[in-house]
């Protein structure tokens, strides 16, 4: 009986413990279930999102940037194909050692390829973002640095190479004060309304044509999704997913004529300082435009290292190269501001074409207690208008600005537009300004204790004191010669969409009519042609065989210096007006030996590319 129940007493213990061990299991069983069905049925959505990031990647495609082409369709601004090297967090098996093999990496010529500090701080900053995100620790890979990396890809998981476009100025420095530069957005501009939705790593226009049509180089951005493998290489587009193109920005057509351009550049050495203007003064179109010394623009879209360095070169010149001196520099216009007091003198009635009416020029003109004197210390003797243009003596002018006084003479220089912005379509212009009383006033009396006085005239009168731009007298000397209408100048011809649609003409805009008595202009320009053509005038280095040029020299004295600046203004052919052109040359002395030759050169040019492009002989670069 005691055995059977000590039996039995066992049976039903090791029953009991099987049926705990089985509740146990079954237990761990359903915890399993129930987790399964968590991960996949509730948290399927999720956790597919998941799986498909571990081997998808949304990468934007940034638009090409539109490009610029001179008014016969050269181009003179496109973009180049730039390597970067990124790093991505979430391809990386080790950062660590990652990290440690990058700044080891050596060149040819035993220097680094990496900058060791900037990938120590790219990886920290990675720690923190995204995980997808790229970040770039390489710009501008060269050749053989991509394809080292490429054929080790293995080597380097969370590595890649990714091609982005960079902007590149063809011709160097050859035109690059009109074209601008572009370089990376700043958190200011971020905030303007202009530059909403514009990504942080955006690179903008930040000066000339390409911060004035921004909006319209600027392409729009696309979308791709693409599929990689465990190193991160990307392994084509993923097909279930949408691709957004990006669509490039449109390009531009310039009135800019390339060889005109290259002419005018070449004429004006990049040792001298100041700028040429050359115009169609039919239109307001911009043929050429120089600014010396020159800007080379190409820097802003090297790597963040040597574009660093080149800012600080261009910034730190004492010469300020990024200047557009003709459009931003202002400066006395000197002897060509001549022919606008001979206009207001002649519609005064204080002058005509033949008439002497002032004292003989003995090299000077005493007023009050001192002598202001004429260039010629020989003096010019008893002369007219059109002798006094031709020889510009300034002992005539300033007995004709004493006659007439000021007004008279600025209103006629504002009527061609001298002393105010011309509106050209660039991001900046400097309106220069005509002086009178209330003006000088303004300017002097508070800062240096100076005050107007009658003797102020016989400065003005002969263009020491106003302020003007080389554009603002280019535009001004088309007008007067061809006595007929102010244009607008501008340098944009027409916006040309991706495909060849022109969507945008610039057109002819009129700043005003020229109101101006036949009369008085057939004697301001004779006197003007015959500073080029008769003897003792002062711009036969401008003159151009078979032309007839119309032209002003000027030396426009220069507080920041010994010498004088040197001007010419001049247009032709004087019977229908072509081009007109002015040259100011910095510290350099007399207009007819220093500015005149630039000005014969541009001149010159221009009519030898009238001939062979009416010839059909037109073999352009």
């Amino acid at each position: 009986m005691a055995w059977g129940t000590r039996l039995e007493m066992d049976q039903r213990e090791r029953q009991a413990r099987a049926r705990t061990i089985l509740s146990f299991f079954g237990l761990l069983l359903g915890v399993l279930v129930l987790r399964l069905f968590w991960l996949q049925v509730v948290q399927f959505d999720e956790n597919y999102r998941l799986s498909e990031k571990n081997r998808m990647r949304m990468r934007t495609v940034v638009a090409e940037r539109g490009s610029m082409y001179d008014r016969f369709g050269n181009v003179l601004v496109r973009n180049r194909a730039s390597w970067q090297v990124m790093i991505t967090r979430a391809d990386m098996r080790d950062p660590e050692e990652l990290k440690a093999k990058l700044v080891s990496l050596r060149d040819g010529e035993d220097r680094p390829v990496f900058d060791s500090a900037l990938v120590a701080q790219t990886f920290e900053v990675s720690k923190w973002r995204n995980k997808y995100a790229m970040h770039r620790i390489l710009e501008d890979a060269s050749p053989e640095v991509v394809a080292f990396l490429s054929e080790r890809a293995s080597e380097f998981p969370g590595l890649s190479v990714e091609v982005e476009s960079r902007r590149e100025y063809v011709y160097g420095t050859l035109g690059t004060h009109a074209f601008g530069y572009i370089a990376p957005i700043d958190e200011k501009e971020l905030e303007r309304p202009e530059f909403e939705g514009y990504p942080k790593s955006a690179r903008v226009g930040k000066k000339g044509l390409e911060a004035s049509y921004e909006r319209f180089l600027r392409g729009k951005d696309g979308v791709q999704h693409v599929e990689v493998d465990a190193f991160g290489r990307k392994l084509g587009l993923l097909k279930n997913m949408p691709q957004i193109p990006a669509r490039p920005g449109n390009s531009l057509v310039l009135t800019l004529d390339l060889e005109l351009q290259r002419a005018a550049e070449e004429a004006f050495p990049d040792t001298l300082r100041g700028a040429a203007v050359a115009l169609d003064p039919r239109s307001g179109e911009i043929l050429a435009m120089v600014s010396s010394p020159r800007l080379e623009s190409n820097i802003f879209s090297l790597d963040s290292v040597s574009r660093k360095k080149g800012w600080q070169s261009v910034a730190l010149d004492e010469a300020r190269p990024l200047n557009n001196r003709a459009v931003v520099g202002v400066y006395p216009p000197g002897s060509t501001f001549k022919p606008f007091t001979a206009l207001a003198g002649l519609k005064e009635g204080a002058i005509t074409e033949t008439n002497k009416p002032f004292q003989p020029c003995r090299g000077g003109f005493r007023f009050g207690k001192r002598v202001q004197h004429c260039w010629h210390l020989g003096g010019h003797g008893a002369m007219n208008v059109v002798d006094a243009l031709r020889v510009s003596c300034n002992v005539f002018f300033y007995q004709l600005g004493l006659a007439i006084g000021m007004d008279p003479i600025n209103e006629a220089a504002a009527t061609f537009g001298l002393g105010n912005r011309t509106g050209v379509d660039l991001e900046y212009e400097n309106p220069g300004a005509l002086i009178d009383s209330v003006e000088y006033e303004r300017r002097y009396r508070k800062r240096l204790g100076w005050r107007w006085s009658r003797g102020q005239i016989l400065n003005l009168a002969i263009g020491q004191g106003e302020l003007v731009t080389p554009l603002q007298m280019a535009n001004a000397y088309g007008a007067l010669v061809r006595g007929d209408t102010l244009w607008r100048p501008h340098l944009m011809r027409m916006v040309v969409s991706p495909e060849g649609r022109a969507i945008l003409r610039y057109g002819r805009k009129m700043i005003r009519a020229i109101d101006m008595d036949e009369e008085f202009h057939r004697i301001v320009v004779k006197g003007l042609e015959e500073v080029t053509s008769a003897a003792g005038g002062t711009g036969h280095r401008a003159a151009v065989p078979g032309v007839r040029v119309a032209a002003k020299t000027g030396s426009a004295e220069n507080p920041h210096g010994d010498k004088t600046h040197a001007w010419i203004a001049a247009a032709a052919p004087v019977e229908d007006a072509s081009i007109a052109v002015a040259v100011v040359v910095e510290n350099a002395g007399h207009g007819g030996g220093v500015a005149g030759p630039i000005a014969g050169a541009i001149l010159r040019k221009h009519f030898e590319l009238l001939k062979r492009r009416a010839e059909g002989n037109d073999a352009r670069p």
